[in-house]
């Protein structure tokens, strides 16, 4: 049975609640001494790390039937129960998880998005952040700023990609991270632009196809094609055939690489691709596309943009992580793809904002 579209609160609710947070932790920034502020930025290893190892033992999974005791939970998970009570109390100080005056600590807002099975969920992403091989190449930061190049390939010895191709488990949970991810604004991209208007789309390294799925969910009269590596095909068919659409999907094998693209689609979807790459990989990943595409017909490049001095959250950090671990990856403004697109073959359109904090950039090919 096909599953219902998540609800999407209009785009100023999601802006102003967003806007809201930023403003009053500034003010907090503002108002405490400027020790006590950029402490907490330091800290910010001990956080990652503290909410990547409580997701990597599922232990907000694990308090679902109720509260449990440190030891309860040591046992369950076998670490050490006072290295696992001093780690959770740790994190029910930054808000994740209560800890109760019984010495018992419970699931609550924040923990519930860290359990596995829940919409849109935060554990892989958290374990993700805090594996040694993405910690390896942020701590050689230094050699990124003097070189502007990306740590994960000096320190690694190859690209994020291949590392992960080698390290089935890492690129397993990075995969169900970005899945998690595309979940949270799926439902606002299908419902965000005129998808209604077109015959056809060919989702381009759309992974199991959850963005695909969720357009064809609202709109019932479209198609889809899914492109992607013939591995990462293998997971598309239950999830799709679990919404509802796999006898509207093709499923294309190949790489972007290469001029492997399927033909004949109305409109192309790049979402969360070109910021992983360099200006001159982008063009070949543009240009493949381009050569797949019939004049007229529509690319839409579905990102958050993030202009050159804006310092809104969380737009610059995300741009740090791209530069430090992808294929000297960027965050990039509208000007930016519209130098891109124009250097590919294609007419810049216009960019559509979501509620979400992505956009959709929107060009046509010349």
């Amino acid at each position: 049975m096909a599953s219902t579209p998540r609800k999407v609160p209009p785009r100023f609710v999601v802006r102003s609640v967003i806007g809201i947070r930023n403003a009053l932790i500034r003010t907090a920034e503002q108002i405490s001494p400027p020790q006590v502020t950029l402490f907490d930025h330091m800290s910010g290893l001990i956080k990652c790390m503290v909410v990547a190892q409580v997701a990597r033992l599922k232990i907000a999974d694990l308090l679902v039937t109720g509260p449990k005791t440190a030891g309860e939970l040591a046992r369950e998970t076998g670490t050490n129960e006072d290295a696992l009570w001093r780690t959770l109390r740790g994190a029910a100080s930054i808000g994740i998880f209560r800890l109760r005056d019984d010495d018992r600590f419970e699931n609550n807002r924040l923990s519930e998005g860290l359990r596995t099975e829940v919409f849109a969920s935060m554990r892989d992403l958290a374990e993700y952040f805090g594996t040694k091989s993405n910690l390896d190449a942020w701590a050689d930061a230094p050699e990124t700023l003097r070189t502007g190049k990306n740590g994960f390939e000096r320190v690694h010895g190859r690209s994020v990609w291949d590392y992960f191709t080698d390290h089935p488990h890492e690129g397993e949970t990075f995969a169900r991270a970005m899945t998690n991810l595309t979940e949270f604004d799926a439902s606002a991209i299908a419902t965000g632009y005129p998808f209604g208007e077109l015959s056809t789309i060919c989702d381009v390294a759309g992974g199991r196809g959850t963005l695909l799925a969720n357009v064809l969910a609202v709109h019932a009269s479209v198609k889809g094609i899914l492109f992607d590596a013939q591995y990462v095909l293998g997971h598309a068919p239950a999830y799709l055939k679990g919404r509802g659409v796999e006898d509207r999907v093709t499923r294309v094998a190949g790489n972007f690489f290469a001029r492997e693209i399927p033909n004949g689609a109305d409109a192309y979807v790049l979402k969360d691709i070109l910021h992983d790459w360099d200006d001159e990989r982008c063009l070949v990943i543009l240009r493949n596309v381009r050569a797949a595409m019939e004049p007229g017909k529509r690319l839409l490049i579905i990102e958050l943009l993030v202009e050159r001095k804006s310092t809104e959250l969380p737009g610059p950090l995300v741009d740090l992580h791209m530069m430090t671990v992808c294929c000297e990856g960027r965050q990039r403004s509208p000007d930016d793809f519209k130098n891109l697109l124009e250097k590919a073959g294609f007419r810049f359109g216009r960019v559509v904002p979501l509620s979400m904090p992505t956009s959709i950039v929107e060009a046509f090919a010349v």
